[in-house]
Order: C-alpha cells, then structure tokens, then sequence
C-alpha cells in the first residue's frame, strides 16, 4: 500500500535533485555525487503550489518539511523514465525509515493513470502525486535550466527545510553509495 499525502507543491521556483558521496555543502553548479546531478543556488524553497495526492488530498511539498525529498518529473511516454523509475523505487524502499521519501510528480496524467501505472509496475515505494495546475514542471525548467520546456526525467533533492539543493537532468545510478551517502548526509543535517 502506498503511503498518500506525498510531495506537494509545485516544483515551481524550487526543487533541485543532489545526491552522492560529494559534501551536501557543494557551491551551486558543482557537480554532486554524478556529472548530471548539481548543486542548485542557496536559499531557493520549494513552491508552495497545490499538489494533490493520492487519497484525493490537496496540499505542497512544504508539507515534508523534516524530510529530505527526490522528486521526479516524468511522463508516461518518456522511455527513460521507465528506466529511471524501477531504480528510484528500489531507492526509496532500501532508505525507508531513513528520513528520505521518494515522489513522482507526473506531468501529463491524471491521479488514477499515474496511480495505475505505478502499480502496473510493481513500482509501490514511490509516492505519486499531481500538479493540478500543469505548470509546475514549466516554472521549473524555467527557474534551474533557463527553459520552459523541460526534458524527463528530470529531478530534484530538497533538504529536511525545504530548499532544493539539487537538480539532476536524465538517468542517475540511484543504487549506487554516492548518491544514499549524500541523501544520508542531507538527513544528518540539521
């Protein structure tokens, strides 16, 4: 069963994806824990843009706040994705209990497609969550790639105060120990 009230808001003028062995202190631009994965300007917080999750409830990824959050924008026809998302599920179930939650924002589809193709997949430990207002992935873009149109998969790390201290542009080795080490990191900060 999957846990609701997930990643909420809109990954509007926030969210950056981290990760890895490098220090969670990287200055922004600097390569993380991959090549893809980088730092993101200090003082950036998560968008506060309704979100709906899986039990019908509405709310923002500020909600998480205590958590250190992955979230992934995808689509159902993006190929990489469906490469992308086995590997993250296996991420989210092996940092259970750790203080690290696992969210995939879907782009195009609405809350009982994105629900249906999880679980079509086997793909439980990832929470599923919707952008009502269909912009969020735009801003985004706009905000850590310069670009309205945004290219999946494309994620985010946000810290356990919310702000994004990562963005990560295509596939990730999410099993590897650089990138739990800098989630880890991440939680043990304060």
């Amino acid at each position: 069963m999957r846990a609701t009230a997930l990643f909420a808001a809109i990954l509007a003028t926030s969210l950056t994806l981290g990760g890895g062995s490098v220090p969670a202190d990287a200055a922004a631009g600097d390569a993380v824990f991959a090549k893809n994965v980088v730092a993101t300007e200090p003082g950036i917080t998560v968008p506060t843009s309704e979100l709906q999750y899986e039990n019908g409830r509405k709310g923002s990824l500020s909600d998480y706040a205590g958590e250190v959050l992955v979230v992934t924008l995808w689509q159902e026809d993006c190929p990489w994705c469906m490469k992308e998302l086995p590997v993250l599920n296996r991420l989210s179930g092996a940092m259970q209990g750790e203080g690290v939650r696992v969210v995939a924002l879907g782009l195009d589809q609405e809350m009982g497609l994105i629900t249906r193709f999880l679980d079509q997949r086997e793909l439980g430990n990832i929470e599923p969550i919707m952008d009502l207002e269909k912009i969020n992935g735009s801003l985004l873009s706009i905000e850590h790639f310069g670009r309205w149109s945004i290219a999946t998969p494309t994620s985010f790390i946000v810290d356990k105060k919310g702000n994004v201290v990562a963005r990560i542009w295509g596939l990730v080795d999410w099993d590897g120990d650089a990138a739990r080490a800098y989630l880890r990191s991440l939680v043990l900060q304060g």
